[in-house]
């Protein structure tokens, strides 16, 4: 079989082109499989952040706070969220005609209109499943790593 004839065969042999064609396109089936994991773990965990901190504002709606002392509510939202409690941060303030006061304990001017707030937000880490940095690395862009902050917040006006 001469070298010509042998080029013709195989420039007319369509087996395993499928084949070929997978080999080429799995990496790419791979990494959007591991992207989707990855985008529903954060989706879900930015969705149970918000729900903690909205509890978190609710209850402070039920037992309401007389100073700017937040631990109780604090506490409260480390909890029912599953997480540490330096993760939660909460801000009692007070804000006289929509200017933020230092002290919550202020007494606005005569003729301001007094609004007292509590802001819950909760922040953590969340490894995600895949190192997306060696992305960046391998292509000379910014990726984020293999950890990504969420973060859920809520804010509610109590007087």
């Amino acid at each position: 079989m001469s070298l010509n004839s042998l080029l013709a065969q195989l420039r007319r042999d369509r087996k395993g082109f499928g084949a070929m064609e997978l080999a080429l396109a799995m990496p790419f089936l791979i990494l959007l499989g591991l992207g989707t994991v990855d985008a529903s773990k954060l989706i879900s965990t930015k969705i149970d952040f918000e729900q903690a901190a909205q509890r978190g504002t609710d209850f402070a709606l039920a037992k309401r706070p007389n100073g700017s002392d937040g631990s109780y509510i604090q506490a409260e939202v480390a909890s029912m969220a599953g997480i540490d409690a330096q993760d939660v941060t909460v801000t009692i303030f007070l804000e006289c005609n929509g200017v933020k006061q230092t002290n919550f304990a202020t007494v606005c001017a005569a003729g301001q209109s007094p609004a007292r707030f509590v802001s819950v937000e909760v922040r953590k880490d969340v490894a995600t499943e895949f190192d997306w940095s060696f992305f960046g690395r391998m292509f000379d862009i910014k990726a984020f790593d293999s950890t990504v902050s969420v973060a859920g917040d809520s804010l509610v006006r109590f007087q």
